[in-house]
């Protein structure tokens, strides 16, 4: 209800809203692992909380208030009950709720959160209804953040323009020298008065939106030597105030100063600029006249010591490098270290306090302290011990010291003492900052000053010692420097009630020059506004972008915007390495454009920003933002999303709506990159792709806590049948298959060979819920790096889809993760991951992972959607402030602006034996014909009668209830569904849209009548495919007019293709082929024990393989099809394997072949000939090889019998199998002349440029007649 109360004339509208959170909704308690008593709580709908382990959290998302924003919000609960049991959740006594505003594309919504359950006395307290007040005001119109608006012409798009380099903080010179040598000006070209300096100043971009930078570079004031006479000479010189990629700044809030550590470049940069207009130039600043309220004879010296040496995360091999926390000095086998020397102390004024802030952090299994001594001063901070054997854990704890104490010597003692409390102590320190008064003695080259106590005068002065003709420039603004009237060693400046900065030196002679410079091409970032992509790259992968972007904006029509981090960087960061520039660039264009919808990093990105950790490589091609945390490897990690946070008051604590999509290709080389684009283009273009892989989408799932995690992914599954039943699933819970013992971890090696057979086949999607980490999934290694690395389905390509702790922890140069290398494979694996990069919360992996699955299959106007847009939907549904932070660690490795590969039309069934499908269809009944019919439709539902192609059916019997085996005392048992047994697979002709094909029935069926399954798929082998499926046919029963078959079906075996001979060789995974058929089909129903497609390697019956979901029949033929099955990692040597197969009407047959397994050490060719010999005029030579599926050059050098070359023979193909057959030779020699009648000497050489490998023969005899 609503009510409206007025006053002060204005209209206050209350809006009371109740919701029932239970009505008929019933909390369950499910024990964990640890024992009962511990109970689980949970909802419809439930989150957790992020940080407090299966805490519910209760969301309501609110409407739009249409311009008015929320506040004073206030719940009361209406009914609860009370639980008597004891609980280990991390609960108050209080119901804790937040309500905050969340923004995605300018639209604002409102979020309450509750955690409905508290402590009590004698349990706990849930609720189970309750109520929000709130009332509304007018919405304050927020403009775009403090600071100035986006040009559209950057001051690096004309001019001639130079790229300086400086370390530190100070005056600078640029000398004649400097200009000719370093920067390469002809200076007798120049008009000095046209010179200009551009620049920033220090320090790093503020993260949050709202804070002011500055847009485009800003010129700065800058003094030039001699320049009225209109030439550069060699006497004549710039000076100007460069600020060092670290800088000191006064918090007015705080009353403070505050040093900003870049953590992402040591460097600073300015840009010189030379054309035709004049530059800006330092002004003297107006002369005061007034008497001071304070003369000054010191001022605050700001002093720091840090240095950043080591990530202790990333140092752990247990755990990956993350945060921005650096630390320096080491505490272990020496536990005291001095630091006098790094602080300078001359000229201190005792008489004032001295301000000592520091950093330690330790790691012990006990508390620990550290004791810091300042000359007279000593002081002691204590530390938590942490759990040294926990890598989920805090790595150590901090200690912080935050003092101001009066010194007694003015060449004290700095000191930091950590004593060992056990034998695995150590520490390490971040920081010692010392902030302290000193006497403003004029002894150094330059010296920069200030004093906070003169802000608190209108007018105030500085008085110098050893003054000497010095000058002194006023730099508070440090982009706009003022030259200092000096009068009786003095100066005097009107403060207005803020701190002035100065700095004093000594002309040219005290003046820095800049560590290196370089002339750079003109640009202009900013001219960009009708934008659909932003794709910022390492300028190493140029190729590699064309390529893509060419083909995205052909295929998609996207328009693009690609630069190279360091252009942008010289736009938005003043040149320094900032990942803040990539979102502060991102922020322009959605400013301007409301459909700006992707940014696409391409390049791998780094924790180690500096590349400072020994031993690893430099990685940190595109930067990624990782949040605060160092020490705890939970806490801390990376998150791309921090560049879509585009709207006002977003930023750094990375709440809020992603506003565009992002993904990312860590991508480390050329080669890498290259590899990707072609995976990209190939999924997108190439008619290899179209294939019934497409309605496949793969569910697996841990066996770990209680069953958890099969509970969660089979829920998942459920939603994703019900809301998309377009698609068969296969479901791969480990805990279904049996667990084998190993003289280590328990196995499960058939849950292994079907994800990887999976693969072989081709998913849509394969989604994971379960244990994981850098070496693949679970505990018993279900899935490892090994297993990723073999996949060979690059015209089957997956998206990948893993809810397991660092997956996809692609910023850890220490490591590939798995989630990289599943999309870095060359020859097949995962499009693109949604992958996780730290450890994450299997209840919140449950919530995004489904959320994900609700909005992945679902097209808009016909229209798939794009990878990174189906994540960011499913995230925004999932911001809350108890679980952002899960979220966050979820990551696109694949391009965000690439669609998923669904079927684009529609299949229908017509008629089964010439009847509707409805009601009073036929039943299909075993040893029975069926004639189905149908059509390809349109969105429109109008046939397609210019679709030909080829149409893939898949007929299955009822569904299967499976149950998991109870492998761990811990696991329960869990029923679970799958269409499994398959009664028919066939390919078809589609003709003008329309299709009919007939079958057999096999005798193997679940007479029981009932529901069954068609799945059907079909592509015109272009580019246009379609799909269908209808779960309304009944099948059941038998026939009792049935066919008399006693004839077996015919089975042949090869090895990769059909010119296998038996005894030929392969390589280690060669490709089992068989050939199939029978006149009235093959059985691959699995409904009967034994009368599977099965194949028996070396006679080893207990480890049969069913190769029924392999089968794939004829086009246009039931009766014959063929069996394709990987067989991977054979051992060099000869090796038998037989195959069995089956009629519908259950007669069988089987054969067998031998074959020899040579590894890549075997450098030879086996079986060469030529034929026929001996021949007149023309053979052909064959052999086998161990380097199929590449490009090979072959050579065939013949010889005469004394030795003497007489032809090379010529020849380059593509082979996909092991044996080569068809490189001709006409008896002539380079000169097409007939060679003489004789025995001669041949040997072959082959060459695969793909695989840098090369094979050859013996010599081997001809015979020309």
């Amino acid at each position: 209800m609503q009510r409206i109360k007025y006053f002060l004339g204005l209209p206050i509208i209350v809006l009371i809203t109740t919701i029932n959170i239970c009505c008929g909704q019933t909390y369950k308690i499910v024990y964990d692992e640890t024992g009962l008593g511990k109970g689980h709580i949970t909802f419809s709908g439930a989150l957790f909380h992020q940080h407090k382990k299966d805490v519910p959290v209760f969301k309501i998302d609110l409407p739009d208030q249409k311009g008015l924003d929320i506040y004073d919000v206030q719940m009361q609960v209406s009914q609860s009950i009370q639980k008597t049991i004891e609980t280990t959740l991390d609960i108050q006594n209080e119901f804790i709720y937040t309500f905050r505003k969340i923004t995605v594309k300018r639209k604002d919504s409102w979020v309450f959160e509750i955690i409905p359950v508290r402590k009590t006395s004698s349990g706990i307290e849930l609720i189970t209804e309750f109520s929000i007040d709130f009332k509304t005001k007018p919405q304050q119109i927020n403009g775009t953040r403090n600071g100035p608006l986006n040009t559209f012409e950057s001051a690096l798009a004309s001019g001639d323009i130079y790229k300086i380099a400086v370390q530190k903080t100070g005056i600078h010179k640029l000398d004649f020298a400097f200009l000719e040598t370093k920067l390469g000006i002809k200076t007798n070209q120049v008009n000095p008065k046209n010179i200009k300096i551009y620049g920033n100043g220090g320090g790093r971009l503020p993260e949050n939106n709202s804070f002011f930078r500055h847009d485009d570079l800003v010129e700065n004031a800058i003094f030039v030597s001699g320049e009225n006479d209109g030439k550069f000479d060699e006497g004549d010189y710039i000076l100007f105030y460069a600020e060092g990629a670290d800088v000191w700044k006064f918090d007015t809030n705080k009353n403070q100063y505050h040093f900003d550590k870049n953590i992402y470049d040591d460097i600073n940069y300015y840009f010189l600029k030379i054309d035709n207009g004049p530059g800006l130039r330092i002004i003297d600043q107006n002369e005061i006249t007034q008497n001071p309220g304070i003369t000054l004879n010191t001022f605050e010296t700001l002093q720091r010591h840090e240095s950043d040496i080591i990530n202790l995360l990333g140092a752990n091999p247990g755990t990956s490098g993350t945060g921005k926390e650096w630390y320096g000095e080491l505490f272990k086998g020496q536990r005291e270290i001095d630091f006098t020397s790094k602080f300078d102390f001359k000229d201190i004024d005792l008489t004032q306090q001295i301000a000592a802030k520091a950093v330690f952090a330790g790691r012990s299994s006990r508390s620990t302290s550290v004791t810091f001594v300042f000359g007279n001063q000593t002081f002691s901070a204590g530390m938590n011990g942490v759990n040294i054997g926990d890598n989920e854990a805090s790595y150590a704890s901090k200690a912080l010291l935050d003092k101001k104490f009066l010194l007694s010597s003015n060449n004290p003692q700095v000191l930091v003492k950590y004593p060992s409390t056990s034998p695995e102590s150590e520490g390490w320190l971040d920081y010692i900052e010392l902030i302290f008064t000193k006497k403003l003695n004029l002894s150094a080259p330059q010296i920069s000053f200030r004093n906070q106590i003169s802000k608190d005068f209108e007018i105030a002065a500085f008085e110098f010692e050893n003054y000497s003709n010095q000058l002194v420039w006023d730099i508070t603004n440090p982009l706009r420097p003022q030259t200092v009237k000096i009068t009786n060693n003095s100066i005097r400046f009107a403060t207005n009630g803020n701190i002035k900065e100065f700095i004093v030196f000594t002309g040219l002679s005290g003046a820095l020059e800049p560590i290196s410079g370089v002339k750079i091409k003109n640009q202009n970032l900013h001219q960009h506004d009708k934008i659909d992509m932003l794709l910022v790259y390492h300028p190493d992968f140029e190729t590699a972008v064309q390529e893509f972007k060419t083909h995205r904006n052909k295929h998609s029509g996207l328009n693009i915007v690609a630069t190279t981090v360091e252009e942008l960087y010289n736009e938005f960061s003043s040149g320094k390495v900032d990942p803040v520039a990539i979102r502060d660039m991102a922020k322009m264009l959605y400013n301007r454009n409301p459909d700006f919808n992707f940014l696409f990093l391409f390049g791998d990105g780094s924790y180690d920003y500096k590349g400072l950790m020994p031993n690893l490589k430099k990685e940190n091609f595109v930067p990624v933002y990782e949040t605060d945390n160092s020490l705890h490897p939970i806490d801390g990690f990376p998150a791309d999303d921090f560049y879509g946070l585009l709207d006002e008051n977003e930023g750094g604590d990375l709440f809020g709506g992603l506003d565009i999509a992002i993904g990312r290709l860590p991508v480390k080389s050329p080669s890498e990159a290259d590899i990707l684009v072609k995976k990209i283009i190939h999924y997108d273009t190439s008619p290899s792709t179209l294939g019934e892989w497409r309605m496949r989408t793969g569910y697996a799932a841990d066996d770990e806590d209680s069953g958890t995690h099969i509970r969660d992914i089979d829920e998942i599954a459920r939603n994703t049948a019900n809301n998309f039943p377009l698609f068969n699933q296969q479901k791969v819970y480990f805990d279904a298959y049996p667990q084998v013992a190993t003289a280590g971890d328990p196995r499960y090696p058939e849950a292994t060979n079907a994800l990887n057979n999976n693969a072989f086949a081709g998913q849509l999607t394969n989604t994971y819920l379960g244990h994981g980490g850098p070496q693949g999934w679970a505990q018993e290694r279900v899935l490892t790096l090994k297993d990723i690395k073999g996949w060979t389905n690059y015209d089957k390509l997956f998206l990948m889809i893993t809810a397991t702790c660092s997956f996809g922890a692609y910023d850890d140069p220490k490591i590939v993760s798995p989630g990289e290398e599943s999309i870095l494979n060359a020859k097949g694996g995962a499009i693109a991951l949604y992958s996780t990069t730290r450890s994450v919360y299997t209840n919140s992996n449950k919530q995004l992972t489904d959320a994900v699955h609700r909005i992945l299959f679902q097209k808009t106007n016909g229209v798939s959607p794009t990878f990174g847009d189906v994540l960011k939907d499913g995230k925004n549904k999932n911001s809350s402030e108890f679980t952002i932070e899960n979220s966050r660690k979820f990551t696109l490795l694949g391009d965000p602006s690439q669609q998923i590969a669904l079927p684009k039309e529609n299949i229908v069934i017509t008629s089964i034996n010439n009847k509707p499908l409805d009601e009073n269809s036929d039943t299909l009944k075993a040893m029975t014909f069926i004639e189905i019919s149908g059509e390809i439709l349109d969105k429109n539902n109008i046939v397609i009668d210019n679709f030909n192609g080829t149409l893939f059916t898949t007929i299955y019997d009822k569904v299967n209830e499976l149950r998991t085996l109870q492998n761990d005392t811990r696991s329960p048992l869990f029923p679970f569904d799958v269409y499994q047994n398959i009664i028919f697979k066939g390919k078809t002709s589609v003709v003008n849209g329309k299709f009919s094909y007939g079958f057999w029935v096999p005798k193997d069926i679940n007479y029981n009548i009932g529901r069954g399954r068609i799945s059907m798929y079909a592509s015109d082998e272009v580019s246009r495919d379609a799909a269908g499926y209808s779960n309304a046919i009944r099948i059941g029963g038998s026939s009792t007019n049935g066919i008399t078959d006693d004839l077996p079906p015919r089975v042949d075996v090869y090895l990769n293709d059909e010119s296998f001979v038996s005894g030929g060789i392969t390589n280690e995974n060669p490709i089992l082929l068989v050939k199939l058929e029978d006149d009235f089909g093959i059985n691959v129903t699995g409904n009967a024990v034994g009368h599977d497609i099965t194949s028996i390697l070396n006679d080893n019956s207990s480890d049969a393989k069913i190769l029924n979901d392999f089968f794939e029949a004829e086009k246009n033929n039931f009766k014959a099809g063929t069996v394709m099955f990987p067989l991977k990692e054979l051992s060099p040597g000869k090796h038998t394997i037989r195959v069995k197969a089956w009629d519908i009407a259950n007669n069988s047959a089987e054969k067998s072949t031998e074959f020899l397994v040579v590894n890549g050490e075997r450098e030879f060719l086996e079986r060469v000939l030529n034929y026929p010999n001996p021949f007149t005029t023309q053979t052909k030579f064959q052999f086998e090889h161990d380097l199929n599926n590449t490009n090979l050059d072959i050579f065939v050098y013949i010889y005469s019998i004394s030795g003497k070359l007489v032809k090379t023979v010529e020849h380059s193909d593509y082979y996909s199998c092991n044996r080569v057959n068809d490189v001709r030779w006409n008896g002539k020699d380079d000169f097409e002349d007939k060679l003489a009648r004789g025995v001669y000497l041949y040997k072959i050489k082959i060459h695969s440029k793909e695989l840098n490998i090369s094979r050859e023969s013996k010599f081997e005899k001809l015979v020309i007649l």
